[in-house]
């Protein structure tokens, strides 16, 4: 159905660069099939408050594109929803078109009307990490897999390229369809190994293959792109694998199962896991150095130096707090920092700087961090290390 909706299975630049406004960001909880009636009935509200702002802040015909979509949105919300009991219905509306996706985990709800999307709950979504590729391997198969954090897809690999060890070795292989991994396997080695054992067989044989995959993905799949690599195999064949392996950005922790006996789901939580851990590591590294970084005048807490060096595109790493919620309009040409001022107890869901930040940043290849408020050095809840 070509009604202006659009489900995102990947979550990528398109939310924070292109997008004309009126904009609308809506992040509605959901919480599973049973209580899909009071999920409908909450995301209709935060629909039609959408419009009420809209209302006061557009002429009719500057937002009728947007109106009519979130009155669509509301309509189809049973089939857009997502079966998580703890999850969230995220929404993006413009003129042109929406954009959809489902978070597998909580978010706060809130409505969002402004001149950009509002993006800082999906900073795991766009953060290092967000693409990635999974590397499964055994003795003699292997096989190449890109991931999200909401989503696998099997790389289809080129013709020319073996995936299979008897694809790789005709000559040597006998026929025999069980993999070399297999005890059963002993009885089907090729006769010309003497007096070698069946276990110095198997070995040489796999590291045989190891080497035509090490090259196949390191100079063909993986050497246009910067996305990390994790490994997926059982632990020996880590330890060998690793041994040979010329593969860029390739994680030093890998899931230390055998990726045929995981399922999609499975595989995708034990990913995630080493991407999250992954970025926790990288955190400390970088902030390990900020103190002399900030002696040196590479690195800032100042909520308007921080603004400044992103307008000048000098952010190499930005850092929220994760309870980080400071109102305020930041100019992306000028570098200027305007703070809001707002009630003690009021709930505020206009522009916000850290959201605000983060899409800048993002914008410039910068990583952006989001972590425990006593890890932000400084008092205002972000920093920034330069570039240079």
């Amino acid at each position: 159905m070509d009604d202006g909706i659009t489900r995102l299975e990947d979550i990528g630049p398109a939310l924070y660069e292109s997008a004309q406004p009126p904009l609308v960001t809506i992040y509605s909880p959901t919480h599973g099939l049973e209580a899909r009636t009071t999920d409908r009935r909450r995301f209709e509200e935060k629909a039609a408050r959408a419009r009420e702002r809209l209302a006061q802040r557009f002429e009719r015909r500057e937002r009728a594109g947007t109106d009519r979509l979130l009155e669509r949105l509301a309509e189809r919300f049973d089939e857009l929803a997502g079966p998580s009991a703890d999850g969230a219905l995220a929404a993006f509306v413009s003129n042109e078109g929406a954009f959809v996706c489902n978070l597998d985990r909580h978010v706060e709800p809130i409505v969002v009307v402004g001149d950009a999307f509002f993006v800082r709950p999906l900073l795991k979504e766009l953060g290092f990490g967000s693409r990635y590729l999974l590397l499964g391997l055994s003795a003699d198969r292997f096989a190449l897999i890109r991931g999200s954090f909401g989503s696998l897809e099997r790389v289809k690999l080129p013709a020319d390229v073996p995936g299979t060890y008897s694809e790789e070795f005709p000559d040597i292989y006998d026929g025999w369809p069980g993999a070399l991994d297999y005890p059963s396997l002993e009885n089907h080695l090729p006769p010309y190994h003497g007096h070698k054992s069946r276990n110095d067989v198997r070995n040489e044989e796999a590291e045989k293959f190891f080497r035509s995959v090490n090259e196949a993905v390191s100079e063909r799949l993986a050497r246009e792109t910067e996305v990390p690599v994790i490994l997926v195999a059982l632990p020996e064949h880590q330890t060998s694998f690793r041994r040979i392996s010329t593969i860029p950005h390739l994680l030093d922790e890998g899931i230390e199962k055998d990726v045929g006996g995981l399922s999609a789901r499975e595989l995708l939580d034990e990913a995630k896991g080493v991407i999250e851990r992954e970025r926790a590591r990288r955190a400390d590294r970088l902030l390990a150095g900020f103190g002399d970084a900030a002696a040196h005048g590479r690195g800032v807490c100042d909520l308007s130096a921080i603004g400044l060096s992103l307008a000048e595109r000098r952010v190499r790493a930005l850092f929220v707090a994760e309870d980080a919620d400071v109102p305020g309009v930041f100019d992306a040409e000028t570098g200027e920092v305007s703070l809001i001022e707002r009630g003690p107890h009021e709930r505020f869901e206009g522009p916000e700087l850290a959201d605000q930040f983060a899409r800048a940043a993002l914008a410039q290849d910068a990583e952006v961090f989001e972590l425990d408020p006593e890890k932000i050095p400084g008092g205002s809840g972000m920093a920034a290390l330069y570039r240079y």
